[in-house]
Formats: C-alpha cells, sequence, structure tokens
C-alpha cells in the first residue's frame, strides 16, 4: 500500500483505535455542550464547485484532525505524567511507618537547611561581591595594612602640628626682625639730633661768650657731657640691637630650614597614604577597618550559606537513594515538595492540585478527540458526496500530513 494508502487508512479505519488506547474515561457525546453544529454549519457554506474553496475547505479539516491529534500527544503525555505522580503519591502513603520516618527524617532536613538558606538570600548583603574579593585578596595583610595607614594618618596628623607651630614661631621671629630695624632706625635718628643740639648749644654759648662776654666754660664742658652720655647710650643701644637682629636672621634661617625638613617629610609620607588608600581601595583607616568588620561578618555568612547548601545537597542526595527503593516514576519530583513527604495536609494539597490538573488534562484531550472524530467524519462525508474529488482529498492529506 502506498504512502497515501497507509496515511487514509489510518485516518478513516484506525484512528478509533489510536483514541481507545488512551487511558480516558469515556463518555456520552449527549454530556457535552460543544456548538459543533455552527462549526459545520458555517464550513458548509463553502462553494464544493470552487476550486479554491473547496481547496480552503479540505485543508481546514486535515489540519483540524493533524492538530488535534499533535495536542492529544501532548496531552497524553502530561496526563500520564499527573496520573503516575498521584501513584507515586499512593506508594509513599502506603509505605509502613519505619520506613516512611526514613524519608520524614531526610524532608526534615532538606527544609530545615532550605529555610536556612532563604534566610541568608532575604538578608541584605552587607557588602558588593567586588568589595567582598578585594578585601579577601588582602586578607592575609590584614590587619597590619589598617595600621600602616592609621600611623600614616596620625604622622600627617603629627608632621602638619609641627609646620603650624614652626610657622608661627617665625611669625614671631620676623615681628620681633621688624621691631628691631626699627629700633636701629629711631636711634640712628636720635643721633643726629643730639648731634645738632650740641651743634646749637655751642652756637649759643658762643654768642654768650662772644657777644655779651660772659663766662661759658661750664656751658661747653656740660654739653660736651651730655653729648658723651648720649651717644655712648645710643651706641649701646645700635650694638645690642644689632646684635639681637644677627640672632633673629640666624632664627629665621634655621626655622626655614626645619620647614623644609618638615616639609618633605609630609610630601613623603602623604604618598605614601595615598598609595596606601589606591591599594587597599579606602579614603582612610577608618573605612578601611569598617569594610573589614563587614567583610569578616559576610565572610562567616557565606561560610555559613556554604555549609548549609552542601547540607541539603548532602539530604537531597540521600532522600533520592532511599526513594529510588520504591516504584516510583520520578524521584526528583520530591526534591521539590520534602514537605509533602513531612506533612500529610501538604500530601492531601499537593493531592488535590494533580487531580484539578488531570481534570482539566481531561476535558482538554476530550475537546480534542471530539474535534478529530468530527474532521474524520466530515472527511467522509465529503469523499462519499463528492467522489469525483476524493483524488483531490487524498492529495491534500499527503501535503498537510
Amino acid at each position: 500500500m502506498n504512502f497515501k494508502g497507509k496515511f487514509f487508512s489510518k485516518l478513516f479505519k484506525g484512528h478509533e483505535d489510536y483514541f481507545n488506547d488512551l487511558a480516558l474515561d469515556e463518555r456520552k457525546e449527549e454530556e457535552f455542550n460543544w456548538d459543533w453544529d455552527h462549526i459545520i454549519e458555517e464550513k458548509h457554506l463553502f462553494r464544493m464547485s470552487d476550486e479554491l474553496q473547496r481547496e480552503r475547505y479540505l485543508r481546514s479539516l486535515v489540519e483540524q484532525v493533524k492538530d488535534a491529534s499533535t495536542e492529544l500527544d501532548k496531552l497524553s503525555g502530561e496526563y500520564n505524567l499527573v496520573t503516575a505522580n498521584l501513584k507515586d503519591m499512593d506508594e509513599i502513603d502506603a509505605l509502613p511507618f519505619e520506613e516512611k520516618s526514613e524519608l520524614m527524617d531526610s524532608a526534615r532536613k532538606i527544609l530545615f537547611y532550605e529555610s536556612e538558606t532563604k534566610e541568608y538570600d532575604t538578608k541584605k548583603s552587607l557588602m558588593t561581591d567586588a568589595q567582598y574579593h578585594a578585601m579577601e585578596r588582602f586578607e592575609d595583610k590584614m590587619p597590619k595594612a589598617y595600621e600602616d595607614i592609621k600611623a600614616s594618618e596620625e604622622l600627617k596628623d603629627v608632621i602638619k602640628e609641627d609646620l603650624r607651630k614652626l610657622e608661627a614661631e617665625k611669625h614671631a621671629y620676623l615681628y620681633r626682625q621688624a621691631e628691631l630695624k626699627r629700633d636701629i632706625v629711631n636711634l640712628r635718628g636720635m643721633v643726629i639730633i643730639c648731634v645738632f643740639a650740641a651743634i646749637l648749644c655751642v652756637l649759643m654759648l658762643l654768642i654768650l661768650q662772644y657777644g655779651f662776654e660772659m663766662e661759658t666754660k661750664i656751658g661747653y664742658i656740660i654739653t660736651v657731657f651730655a653729648v658723651a652720655i648720649a651717644i655712648t647710650f645710643v651706641f649701646v643701644k645700635h650694638q645690642d640691637s644689632n646684635r639681637e637682629l644677627s640672632k633673629v636672621y640666624r632664627g629665621i634661617n634655621r626655622i626655614i630650614l626645619l620647614q623644609n625638613t618638615v616639609k618633605i617629610r609630609y610630601v613623603n609620607n602623604a604618598n605614601l597614604l595615598d598609595y596606601l588608600c589606591a591599594k587597599y581601595n579606602t579614603k582612610g583607616s577608618k573605612e578601611l577597618w569598617k569594610i573589614w568588620e563587614a567583610y569578616l561578618e559576610e565572610k562567616q555568612l557565606r561560610d555559613k550559606q556554604a555549609f548549609n547548601e552542601q547540607e541539603m545537597s548532602f539530604y537531597q542526595t540521600d532522600l533520592l537513594k532511599k526513594l529510588r527503593r520504591y516504584q516510583l516514576s520520578d524521584v526528583y519530583a520530591w526534591l521539590n515538595n520534602p514537605r509533602a513527604i513531612l506533612e500529610k495536609n501538604e500530601m492531601v494539597e499537593l493531592r488535590h492540585a494533580h487531580i484539578i490538573q488531570r481534570q482539566k488534562l481531561r476535558a482538554r484531550m476530550d475537546y480534542n478527540k471530539r474535534l478529530a472524530k468530527e474532521g474524520q467524519k466530515e472527511l467522509k462525508e465529503f469523499v462519499k458526496k463528492y467522489p469525483e474529488y476524493s483524488r483531490e482529498a487524498m492529495d491534500m492529506l499527503e501535503r498537510y500530513s
């Protein structure tokens, strides 16, 4: 028999046996309330004498049967899977108390570590993964890195304080320098005043001596004595001011040299501090220590999480080993439902959900079965009513099969 004949024979003769092989509860057609007459009535609006309408009509029937059969194959697989799951539930419920207790113990462990894992997942992370891995690289260098940065910061503060003190001392010297320079200028003025006063006194004495013929010897003595005392005083003060001014200059030079030395230390320490902060990706010792404490806490949480996941994986494997001792269709399905093994109410709800699923699948299968049968029936009627187009119908079957 050629391909067309085989497919046509299967479609019209063997398809009922195909549907009867499905483990479904058959129900009478009167129990359904499908609007089949409306569908058929619309299809009878086609004019079969028109080649284009006839082709569309035949194609719609073939595709209807084909799509319904494909959908039935898919639904039957899902239906059998749900049915198998229900049988697995019955199998577990029927286990002896000792054997079921072993399953419950593994399920209880899985739920415990699952809860611990979820608790970690819901917590807000103390730091990003990038921060965690960055700190992880320097874990062996802590807390020495913190101490180095802190020492550098403290040294920076000390150097800044030293610079402040030196600057204050420098300003004091500069102020004293200005005072001494002012005093020297004043002393020079006093010398000029004394000389001018002495000359004036001598002139007056000369006038008195030669103009009025007075005895002025004592006046000359007093004038010379006064000028000598004044000049001596000014000279001594000038010398003292010059000596002190020299000391001030030396003090200023010393402070400038100290400032330069301290500034070099400051720059070197600042460069070291910048390097350490860049190396450990921090702005300072306080921030580094805060990140370090967060890292230690985060590490503890992650280690605990890794332990929980490891334990959960162990008990999941243990549960699978125990489930494989029984005639179950899908042991892996229970990894997602350990609570159903442990709690009877959860098992009842799970069974009820599967029953609802199976009912909905059965309704969809019944619908597609009815759809396919109606398509077959209408194709048979078409070939019977229009035998002149039977060849065209077979070509259509072959084209869209």
